[in-house]
């Protein structure tokens, strides 16, 4: 069953599992398809406060084999959504989360990531999600996902936000001013803003997206 559904969904089911039902798996539980090219997207990389590893991929077969091929892998517990031009492959058991992001590189290859996450130890330390970005009163936090290597540090938080694109848009402009932050760039659409900010050594991009009601934010900060 194929869903337009965006990929905060993924995101909430995760959060509904119990961290106790759950055990360790790793990339050799992740169905891979013949002749798929793995390679390790990084260093330490949270989602939600867990763990979560990566692997890029690029794979001959089209994008419609590679949704064929997992939904036969997983069979009745795959769910298939679409977020920011990815076909997303979703699969949670008692054991983990694995999602699956590809795109077509053309008629005969497809590229992308198998992410998988975990749950945390009991003993881990439990961050407030989105603590430390800038956050409109009221918002929601939908996404935090951390990563840091020895390059870069990197994160990105989805909200969600009852008030309006132009309020929105406003509150962010002020509180990233306050907060010592200079726009570098900024591009308008009809139903969508994206602020580009630089402060010292590190970027911040704030999308922000309305979308049925409500208004998408997209947080994304990294080192240069």
């Amino acid at each position: 069953m194929k869903r337009s559904t965006p990929a905060v969904l993924a995101v909430l089911a995760l959060l509904s599992l119990s961290p106790a039902a759950l055990a360790d798996c790793d990339y050799d539980d992740f169905p891979q398809m013949d002749n798929m090219l793995l390679a390790s997207l990084g260093g330490d990389v949270q989602w939600n406060n867990m763990p979560l590893a990566g692997r890029s991929f690029r794979v001959p077969a089209s994008l419609e084999q590679v949704r064929a091929f997992y939904a036969r892998e997983w069979k009745d517990a795959v769910d298939f959504t679409e977020f920011n031009g990815w076909e997303q492959i979703l699969h949670i058991n008692k054991h983990c989360m694995m999602m699956v992001q590809v795109k077509a590189q053309n008629e005969r290859f497809s590229y992308g990531r198998l992410l998988l996450t975990n749950p945390p130890a009991k003993s881990a330390v439990s961050r407030p999600l989105g603590g430390g970005m800038p956050m409109p009163p009221g918002a929601q936090v939908i996404s935090d996902m951390r990563s840091d290597d020895a390059i870069r540090e990197g994160r990105m938080v989805l909200l969600l936000n009852e008030e309006d694109l132009h309020a929105t848009r406003a509150w962010y402009e002020a509180e990233m001013q306050r907060l010592g932050w200079s726009l570098e760039e900024r591009s308008d659409q009809p139903h969508a803003v994206v602020l580009s900010y630089a402060k010292g050594r590190e970027l911040m991009s704030v999308g922000l997206l309305r979308h049925q009601e409500v208004t998408q934010i997209l947080l994304n900060r990294m080192d240069r």
